[in-house]
């Protein structure tokens, strides 16, 4: 029977095959992982869906006869942004799910427990520059009128209405550009990365172990995203500069400016100024497929929830309810667009699973992005969604997987701390039907 490509989707899994799974492999594939954002909760709801994801590898058959374990870790690609890029910077390193777990829980021993000050350091530095960038700027407005400058837009001197409708204006120079700086996190990735002797130069880490990390941010000044990579043309900045500007949510992290490696080059700034990279990308598995990959796993935990109560809607529950609504109907919707385009493009010959939490899943709605105190909470839930979701799709992810050489196990894993999953929901989310 002659393959078709397929579009399968249920209980969180979406899978876009378009290999054929009959066909016997000369070479080894290329694995990639990408890690979208998510912020506190949703990067430990991530963590929780990786130790998950990574119970059901059994082993990778090579080409050949070859047999060796497999662990997310052991993947040939890692692509991160925002949160995700976090994730990848330390998978790729070699440390395995279950010890990125440990770190989340506090209980590791290669790695520092992520706590709020590390990521909530408020910036008072640059408000303080800015308040007196603006104080200076006034200065200059005033003496301006008083020395009876003329204003060369308008051939004349300034004016006391003119003068004060600027300085008025210029009060904005003082609002800070974000309420938290991203140093912190910087320096607990570089000081950590130091203890577990991991190299913090993208070049240094692809040469010791063989594994491409690549990282994204977006450009203020141009409107541009950009990756960072050991083969990219940004990639003499340091991952953990990388990894603070893909990061910078705007409004919670003032940008962040980084010396441009490519300063002297044509058209090329002295510095750049860098914000989260899922500002225009809710994943980028486009980068991972133009990296040679032939499987990725892209792990999303932001999707949009469907809220059927009769009688009632989000817009009860308040703002916050209604913002998180909103923000994820914006990624989800991103993201939607970038799997149809994934398979409809007859250039990209890769398969993709995309791992997300169900429609349904109120339980991790009501979990607030940024309270860094529901992060064990979250890691927790994250195991259980993601593993009721590989449950419900093992035959197809079976398939899939074993096209690329990679074995599971058997349905039958203890589950993390002893809980049974009988009352989680199996049910296809609603609207999802499955697309042969």
């Amino acid at each position: 029977m002659e393959f078709r490509k397929h579009f399968y989707r249920h209980h969180g899994i979406t899978i876009i095959q378009k290999r054929d799974p009959g066909l016997t492999r000369i070479r080894r594939s290329k694995i990639a992982v990408v890690l979208a954002g998510g912020a506190v909760s949703g990067g430990a709801f991530k963590v929780g869906g990786l130790r998950a994801l990574d119970e059901i590898f059994d082993q990778r058959k090579l080409p050949g006869g070859a047999v060796s374990s497999f662990s997310l870790h052991d993947a040939d690609i890692f692509v991160g942004l925002s949160a995700g890029s976090v994730l990848a910077s330390v998978l790729s390193a070699g440390i395995p799910s279950d010890e990125i777990l440990r770190i989340v829980m506090g209980s590791s021993a290669v790695y520092d427990e992520f706590r709020a000050r590390d990521f909530m350091a408020p910036d008072l530095a640059a408000m303080g520059r800015r308040v007196l960038d603006m104080f200076g700027h006034q200065e200059v407005l005033l003496t301006n009128w008083l020395s009876g400058a003329t204003d060369t837009a308008r051939m004349q001197p300034f004016g006391a209405p003119q003068t004060l409708k600027k300085m008025i204006g210029s009060l904005a120079r003082g609002l800070p550009m974000g309420l938290f700086s991203t140093d912190r996190l910087g320096a607990y990735l570089r000081r950590n990365a130091a203890r577990a002797g991991v190299s913090d130069d993208f070049a240094t880490e692809y040469a010791r172990t063989g594994k491409e990390l690549m990282l994204s941010a977006v450009d203020v000044n141009r409107g541009e995203l950009i990756v960072f990579g050991h083969d990219e043309p940004y990639g003499n900045v340091p991952i953990s500069d990388a990894v603070r500007a893909s990061c910078a949510l705007p409004g919670w992290y003032a940008p962040v400016r980084l010396p441009n490696p490519r300063a002297g080059e044509p058209y090329e700034p002295p510095f750049l100024d860098l914000v989260d990279g899922g500002l225009m990308r809710t994943a980028n598995v486009r980068v991972a497929v133009e990296k040679g990959a032939d499987l990725v796993i892209c792990y999303n935990p932001f999707t949009r929830i469907r809220y059927e109560r009769d009688g009632r809607s989000l817009v009860d529950h308040g703002p916050a309810a209604f913002a998180s609504q909103l923000f994820r109907i914006l990624l989800g919707a991103r993201l939607d667009i970038a799997k149809e385009l994934l398979y409809r493009d007859e250039t990209i010959d890769a398969d993709v699973v995309f791992i997300e939490p169900t429609e349904d899943d109120l339980d991790f709605f009501r979990i607030n992005p940024l309270r860094h105190s529901q992060k064990e909470k979250a890691a927790e839930h994250g195991y259980r969604a993601i593993r009721a979701g590989i449950l419900a799709n093992h035959e197809r992810l079976a398939e899939i997987f074993g096209t690329h050489g990679i074995a599971l196990r058997p349905t039958t894993v203890t589950p993390w701390r002893g809980q049974e999953l009988s009352s989680d929901d199996l049910r296809e989310s609603r609207g999802h039907a499955a697309i042969r």
